[in-house]
């Protein structure tokens, strides 16, 4: 006898736990070479959900970097009239993030980020990623650190650059 079918409502799938399961595959096979088929069925959700939750693979390694935008923007808006040097600048963008860190599972994950996006720098060309790239990049115009002018922000940022040959 076959058990009953479950009804209702189906259970509702966790986006976090599917960028989990993703970043693990892209970690063991490579970013290229997983499909989003494979991601769904090793997340045990079906290939429509999956691209209802994440139009694209990019969009699966970058999970939550909304949620980070919205502080950058907040920070941004918050610095704008500050008399902040470079450094304090930075340090007001990076600490809340860092802080995270102290988080044994937040610093695994942005290690497993980290490693994936040495292996696959086009990751790096992700829309909200620019966008806080343009944020900070904003907020950083026109200050000095001890007479030196700012790095000018472009797509050839220090980690967006090839090794020497």
């Amino acid at each position: 006898m076959q058990p009953a079918a479950k009804r209702g409502r189906p259970q509702e799938a966790d986006p976090r736990r599917i960028a989990r399961v993703a970043l693990g595959l892209f970690e063991r096979h490579g970013f290229d070479r997983v499909t989003m088929g494979e991601i769904a069925e090793a997340a045990s959700v079906s290939r429509r959900t999956l691209f209802r939750l994440f139009p694209s693979k990019s969009d699966l390694v970058w999970d939550g970097l909304d949620e980070v935008r919205d502080v950058v923007r907040q920070r941004a808006a918050a610095l704008a009239g500050a008399e902040l040097r470079v450094a304090g600048v930075l340090r007001e963008f990076a600490e809340p993030f860092l802080r995270r860190l102290d988080a044994p599972e937040a610093a695994e994950l942005a290690r497993k980020r980290l490693r994936l996006l040495a292996a696959a720098p086009a990751l790096l060309n992700h829309p909200p990623l620019r966008e806080i790239e343009a944020l900070i990049a904003t907020t950083m115009a026109g200050r000095t650190s001890s007479g030196v002018t700012p790095p000018r922000w472009s797509r050839t940022l220090w980690w967006r650059r090839r090794s020497p040959r």
